[in-house]
């Protein structure tokens, strides 16, 4: 544990992000920026391009004719606040390599990224007295489980030997990550984040996602990702009371039970779309 710990610590196994990545999560975060020069800076990464393709041509957002160029893909299906988000995830994604891990199910990762970031944009309007941005929450519900792919990275051995014949849920997984290594995934996740200089907001969620008295800035965010995990998870797995689930969603978070199973409902209807959606998450 204590070398877990050093290496974490560390981090410095990780590699820095290369000029191009850097220069397209510069772009991203910039509030005025347009969408050529968007198009343009994204382009330095073609892969990112493609599989932002993929993403616009995909089942989930149902387009009848085929997109062929960024500038459409973003205009007329993605949306501006959408591309951002998924570039950030897609950047990350191809800068840790998660190979070793042979155990790692990448496409699993997503789906769960996706579907917790989808819920948490459309549970972000339902809290009353919260004016949340719907893209932030939605960058943090795509962030929240980044630690785990830094695990798979830097432990590559420790959590194959974890995840080999057996499928865990990912609170199980959760826990004997946090006995194997002393340190939560959130708290990984932030490391990695701050290390890689991304926007302070959703390095804060990641640091303070676990403190239950933690009433800072982005509590309401928190409180909204912390929902949609627990929605995501019982859409996730074979839990047969959803009702009973969905009502202590309700009130554990201040949510109107009506939307919830609406949501649920919607969501678990949509899934597949949004499995295939995490495909080209995954493999462009």
């Amino acid at each position: 544990k204590h070398n877990a710990q050093l290496k974490i610590n560390q981090l410095k196994t990780l590699p820095s992000l290369p000029e191009a990545s850097v220069k397209i999560l510069e772009a991203v975060y910039d509030p005025d920026i347009s969408i050529e020069q968007l198009a343009a800076v994204l382009a330095l990464c073609p892969g990112l391009v493609a599989r932002l393709l993929g993403l616009a041509n995909s089942a989930y957002f149902g387009q009848s004719r085929q997109i062929k160029d960024l500038r459409t893909a973003v205009v007329q299906v993605l949306g501006l606040q959408l591309v951002k988000s998924l570039t950030v995830g897609i950047v990350l994604n191809v800068q840790i390599d998660t190979r070793q891990c042979q155990a790692f199910d990448t496409q699993s990762f997503w789906l769960h990224s996706l579907l917790t970031a989808v819920c948490a944009q459309k549970l972000a309007p339902l809290r009353s007295g919260d004016a949340l941005c719907r893209s932030s929450v939605y960058t943090g519900g795509l962030l929240l489980h980044i630690g785990l792919l830094v695990i798979a990275y830097l432990f590559p051995k420790e959590l194959n030997k974890l995840l080999v014949g057996q499928s865990l849920s990912y609170p199980a997984l959760e826990r004997l990550l946090k006995d194997e290594l002393g340190v939560s995934h959130f708290q990984v996740g932030y490391m990695l984040l701050r290390k890689w200089r991304l926007p302070e907001v959703y390095q804060q969620i990641l640091s303070h996602f676990e403190d239950r008295r933690f009433t800072g800035e982005v509590h309401p965010q928190i409180v909204i990702l912390q929902a949609s995990q627990q929605m995501c998870y019982l859409l996730m797995g074979d839990d047969l009371d959803v009702n009973a689930v969905l009502q202590t969603i309700a009130d554990s978070y201040g949510l109107p039970i009506e939307a919830l199973t609406s949501l649920f409902a919607e969501l678990a209807e949509n899934k597949e779309n949004i499995q295939k959606l995490a495909d080209v998450m995954t493999n462009g």
